[in-house]
């Protein structure tokens, strides 16, 4: 089978197909027009972000699997898949101990007030009496997505690392923490009335499309934060912008945003808020060289196990 990295990933992962007697064709940053050009000669597509896969690739396509080097699969058009007959597989696994870390992180960088001290310092001000923060320790968290994995690894960290009371929901039953005690709401409306802090873990969908809308961000605890690393227009962007300009929220600590890099003028407002309201990461959840290495091992693992499922043809 022959296979075309269109996005780059580790090359462990590209070592592991070519070891299994995969033809790997490697082309990380191919441009659109050449990649449609070239697409009715492989059987595998492996991406991750970047390369959108979209109804007109897949119909001009041989493809057998996409493989998505990452959690998320909202570049990749799963209908046209599903009609066109081809499997889909990401790694979801691989990001998140990385995107956990991130998402303290951000909590930390709101509290303390890090960015905005790093950057007042850099400027030649010395601020210290603008910088009183809060402790992490004992806060109320609230995690929507609380049974994912990235949700119970930050379930995680918070409780055993910073003996912080977490909050959960789901839609589905989470996994316990060996040894810890969680509490799990009945709805997203009665979590976000008792969290100081929110933070999100959950997929884009059409389902979770503004999911903390403007309704929903009015519910927060007065001077509250709120963290996403998951999907930008989960949260209702210019509703957010809105509440905290308000000064209803304390701050947002954002990895995702409704376009990357954002280009609309209420986002570029949202980013730009001074004095630290808000804290700003370009979608770096996973781009830390050891997700990215078992992202790379886990498609590439996937890739052989599908293949073996899949007819050869005479």
């Amino acid at each position: 089978m022959k296979v075309l990295v269109s996005d780059p990933i580790d090359d462990d992962g590209i070592k592991i197909l070519k070891d299994a007697g995969f033809i790997v064709d490697n082309r990380p940053g191919i441009d659109k027009t050449s990649l449609s050009n070239m697409i009715d000669q492989y059987d595998v597509l492996i991406v991750r972000g970047r390369t959108k896969v979209d109804s007109v690739l897949m119909r001009n396509s041989h493809l057998k699997i996409v493989g998505r080097a990452g959690v998320g699969l909202d570049n990749i058009d799963l209908q046209a898949a599903k009609e066109k007959g081809i499997t889909v597989l990401n790694t979801p696994a691989a990001p998140t101990t990385s995107v956990a870390e991130l998402t303290v992180g951000l909590m930390l960088c709101l509290l303390r007030k890090i960015p905005f001290a790093d950057h007042s310092m850099k400027e030649g001000r010395w601020i210290k009496n603008q910088l009183m923060g809060e402790e992490l320790q004992s806060k109320k968290i609230g995690i929507i997505g609380r049974a994912g994995r990235i949700g119970n690894e930050v379930s995680r960290i918070l409780t055993v690392g910073f003996q912080a009371d977490v909050l959960g929901y789901d839609v589905i039953r989470p996994r316990g923490i060996p040894g810890l005690s969680y509490e799990i709401t009945d709805s997203i409306d009665d979590l976000l009335q008792r969290c100081d802090i929110v933070t999100i873990h959950v997929p884009y969908s059409p389902q979770t499309r503004n999911l903390l809308n403007e309704q929903r961000l009015r519910m927060m605890r007065a001077g509250s934060y709120i963290v996403n690393t998951s999907r930008g227009d989960i949260v209702e962007g210019p509703a957010l912008l809105k509440v905290l300009k308000e000064g209803r929220l304390a701050g947002a600590g954002l990895d995702v945003f409704h376009l990357e890099p954002p280009t609309d003028v209420w986002e570029k407002e949202l980013v730009n808020l001074p004095d630290g309201a808000t804290v700003v990461t370009c979608h770096i959840g996973a781009e830390t060289r050891q997700a990215q290495k078992r992202a790379s091992i886990e498609i590439a693992e996937r890739i052989k196990t599908e293949s073996l499922r899949i007819p050869t043809t005479p």
